[in-house]
């Protein structure tokens, strides 16, 4: 799915669906994920990595698209241990602070999954330990081919904005997107007519 010169592309975009909530210790965000870039011809392993806070655990499911009377297919995810080669390869490539940790998956993906997606990310614990209520939380999320490595090969990455309880997302999109030009037409103002004077007949 990611393809072209080595390095990273934002060509995966998270979309909100719903204001997240807070189940006990945890936050839950459900979004749109869509990939833009171009589709793979044929079935392929896909290496994903998720950065969080150090102690926290992220809980993914993801699912095909659903529509109405659709729920959408469950993607599975195959879950890495720590001393994965794939981990390792995440924090060389995009780092790792000593207060962070990053998750690595697999999964499988063939060409009748298409290409957007839904997304439910519980991370816990969310608690004022690790995000205070007037905070938020900055979530990276990177993927690449089997084939790929993130440190010498080409993946792509989205950053995800958890609020703390007090706070409200921020639309990264807004950052990104160019805002669209408006031009006023302005309202053509009607003649005045003019009354003719009627020549007085003498």
């Amino acid at each position: 799915m990611s393809s072209g010169n080595p390095g990273g592309k934002p060509n995966l975009v998270l979309k909100q669906k719903s204001a997240p909530t807070f189940p006990p210790n945890a936050i839950k965000s459900v979004r749109d994920a869509d990939f833009s870039g171009p589709m793979p011809s044929g079935a392929t392993l896909i290496k994903l990595g998720i950065r969080v806070k150090l102690g926290q655990t992220p809980n993914l499911v993801l699912t095909t698209r659903a529509t109405t009377g659709n729920p959408g297919t469950p993607i599975p995810l195959t879950p890495l241990p720590a001393s994965d080669p794939v981990v390792a390869d995440l924090t060389t490539a995009l780092g790792c602070c000593s207060h962070e940790q990053w998750f690595a998956f697999t999964l499988n993906w063939n060409p009748t999954l298409k290409l957007k997606f839904d997304s439910t990310l519980t991370l816990s614990p969310f608690t004022s330990a690790f995000v205070h209520q007037n905070g938020f939380e900055i979530v990276t999320v990177a993927f690449c081919h089997n084939s790929q490595t993130f440190s010498g090969g080409v993946y792509s990455y989205a950053i995800s904005v958890l609020p703390g309880q007090h706070s409200i997302g921020f639309p990264l999109s807004a950052m990104t997107s160019p805002a669209k030009k408006t031009t006023k037409k302005s309202a053509k103002k009607p003649k005045a007519k003019t009354k003719s004077k009627k020549k007085s007949r003498r």
